[in-house]
């Protein structure tokens, strides 16, 4: 059977279940689902009733959105003129006169001269900030190779990988990369790590 007085308000569909007569609420989701996924039937949801009823197809869905949207607009004429201010309290007082002119214009502000830019590397505009950084930190590399840390048949490379990471300074670590390289052809391809990190003047 199908659905019994609907209606749309505050983005909810309501109507009524035509078997229990009870109210039934649902947003625009869940009627599409309903409508795309069941044909538009589904047994009603309240509680001891469960019998199967049509629910609001989509073009009864978008009806009643459209009443809704149509009562919820101002009317033509536009909005009410704002009311009229009440009248004095006291009859003597002597009316404000409206300003003339335009508005007093706030206190001019004085002029301020932007800093010199000079431009820096790279066609930066931070040149001092970059003189700056070069003269505190510099960037450093340190290739450590597998190969090097293998003497008498002991492999020393994790170990001297990681001493050598603890010994940086706390931040001063940019970036660890793998490498792999041949030193001949007889002993093959071989592997390594590219260490990436900065050091100050006190440091070297």
């Amino acid at each position: 059977m199908k659905h019994e007085n609907p209606s749309f308000a505050n983005g909810m569909f309501k109507f009524n279940c035509p078997h229990c007569k009870g109210e039934i609420e649902i947003n625009a989701e869940v009627l599409s689902q309903v409508n795309t996924e069941y044909a538009g039937k589904y047994p009603c949801p309240l509680d001891g009733c469960v019998k199967e009823i049509e629910f609001p197809t989509t073009a009864e869905a978008e009806a009643l959105q459209a009443t809704a949207s149509a009562l919820a607009a101002p009317p033509v004429g536009g909005a009410a003129p704002a009311p009229a201010p009440p009248p004095q309290g006291n009859p003597a007082a002597t009316p404000t006169a409206a300003p003339t002119g335009s508005a007093a214009a706030p206190p001019s502000q004085p002029a301020v001269t932007p800093p010199e830019i000079v431009p820096g590397f790279h066609g930066s505009k931070m040149a001092s900030l970059e003189r700056e950084a070069v003269s505190v930190h510099r960037l450093c590399v340190k290739t450590i190779l597998h190969g090097d840390c293998v003497k008498d048949k002991k492999d020393t490379f994790d170990e001297t990988v990681s001493k050598f990471l603890s010994d940086l300074e706390e931040g001063n670590l940019i970036g660890v990369h793998p490498v792999q390289y041949t030193a001949d052809e007889k002993k093959g391809t071989d592997f390594g790590v590219l260490v990436v990190y900065r050091t100050t003047p006190e440091e070297e």
